[in-house]
């Protein structure tokens, strides 16, 4: 991993008092990893936005709840469908073509109602139950054969 300039290091620490990330840079995969790992560790959404190319006037928005233990509801997919048009799911949400200028906006309020209690619910998905016995029974050898 490449280290973080101080650019990025900053990046990172509005990131961490705004909520949200702020990924409009040139290399912006080393500041959203870091982010990402600070958002999983803290179990907070992430979110963040960057330009669709380098000097674009526009961002693609995005938002992460597999960084938490929680999932979407209904009324929190609906609260964040109000904000802009965008793809979300239970567990993750992208709104595309955002004027640059709304970004921070939009990252604002998305996470606003992200966090609101009613939002948001604990994933409880089964897990599979693997089973790592062997198909066959343990054959008995005897204890000369098993050393020699």
């Amino acid at each position: 991993m490449t280290p973080l300039t101080p650019r990025d290091r900053r990046r990172l620490q509005q990131a961490r008092e705004n909520g949200y990330l702020n990924a409009a840079c040139r290399d912006s995969r080393a500041v959203v990893k870091a982010y990402g790992l600070w958002c999983w560790r803290l179990k907070l959404p992430m979110l963040w936005f960057e330009r669709l190319s380098p000097y674009s006037r526009f961002a693609n928005l995005r938002l992460d709840m597999l960084t938490t233990p929680n999932m979407l509801t209904v009324v929190g997919q609906q609260a964040l469908a109000a904000l802009a048009d965008g793809q979300i799911t239970a567990h993750d949400a992208v709104w595309q073509r955002i004027p640059m200028a709304l970004a921070p906006k939009v990252a604002h309020g998305a996470l606003r109602a992200v966090l609101q209690v009613e939002h948001y619910r604990l994933n409880r998905t089964p897990t599979a139950k693997i089973d790592a016995r062997r198909k066959q029974t343990l054959k008995l050898v005897p204890r000369k054969r098993a050393t020699a």
